[in-house]
């Protein structure tokens, strides 16, 4: 809900609208409803939903006059990651966002996996090496949504600077993390039998943490983009305008490391 936003024109709610739909946020579209402010409601699903269930919508949101309401549909972790980006859009539109005051935290208690409504599996939020908070464990093999990681990111104005976790050093423990993933045992040690066998000459107890030095320097610098402090940044097409890659290779290159292009046939 965003107060006294409902003088919004058509044109800036399609300009939102196409914010989301962008393909880093990925959303279908946005769902908008104002309550002018003499109290009269008008929303883009007037010829969808009877009065009362926009009206019901309305109170439910506790919007006053003059407010303006943006909604998104759809599964929920995903939903929330494109309304935070909406609600940062919209904040910066109106101005909200101070960009010389800094407000540090770290973000902990992560949920150990992720639930894929395509595939109806669990996935690693992190990695498989993560470790399960100890209270946690217990609950691996009943309610592994409940699950929380030790692991932890430093967050800056809503920009994630650094993270990492305390890695599992249990192998009993990474053999079962393994297991709840889908990794059958064969399929866990052709592609991480290095990590398997180095378990059994023992390991310590122990964390990681990386900071994106881009990152910071971006943001003290007031920069609109990291771009600016990469050596080689790339465009908006994944490309290096500098050395002009990716290119084609010569025949005799893929050759010499017996590799074969195969190009999608034009349709």
């Amino acid at each position: 809900c965003v107060p006294g936003c409902a003088s919004y024109s058509r044109k800036q709610i399609d300009q939102l609208t196409d914010f989301v739909k962008r393909s880093q946020i990925g959303a279908q579209g946005l769902i908008w409803i104002k309550k002018d402010e003499q109290g009269q409601i008008k929303s883009s699903i007037d010829k969808f939903y009877a009065p009362e269930v926009i009206a019901a919508l309305v109170e439910r949101f506790g919007a006053a006059n003059g407010d303006l309401m943006l909604i998104m549909c759809g599964q929920m972790r995903k939903t929330q990651k494109q309304l935070c980006a909406l609600r940062l859009e919209v904040a910066e539109q109106l101005g909200l966002r101070n960009p010389s005051v800094y407000a540090p935290l770290w973000v902990v208690d992560f949920p150990l996996f992720e639930w894929d409504e395509e595939t109806q599996r669990f996935y690693a939020t992190h990695h498989p090496f993560t470790m399960p908070n100890p209270e946690d464990i217990p609950l691996l093999d009943s309610d592994q949504g409940k699950v929380r990681s030790w692991a932890y990111d430093c967050v800056i104005n809503g920009v994630e600077l650094g993270g990492g976790s305390v890695r599992i050093h249990d192998s009993e423990l990474q053999a079962r993390m393994f297991k709840l993933l889908g990794f059958t045992e064969e399929k866990a040690l052709a592609q991480f039998g290095c990590i398997i066998n180095a378990f059994k000459y023992g390991a310590p107890p122990h964390a990681g943490l990386a900071f994106g030095l881009d990152r910071i320097v971006s943001m003290f610098a007031e920069l609109d983009s990291i771009r600016d402090c990469i050596a080689f940044p790339k465009n908006n097409a994944g490309r290096d305008v500098m050395i002009d890659a990716p290119s084609n290779i010569d025949d005799a290159q893929l050759e010499e490391l017996c590799l074969t292009i195969q190009l999608p046939e034009s349709k």
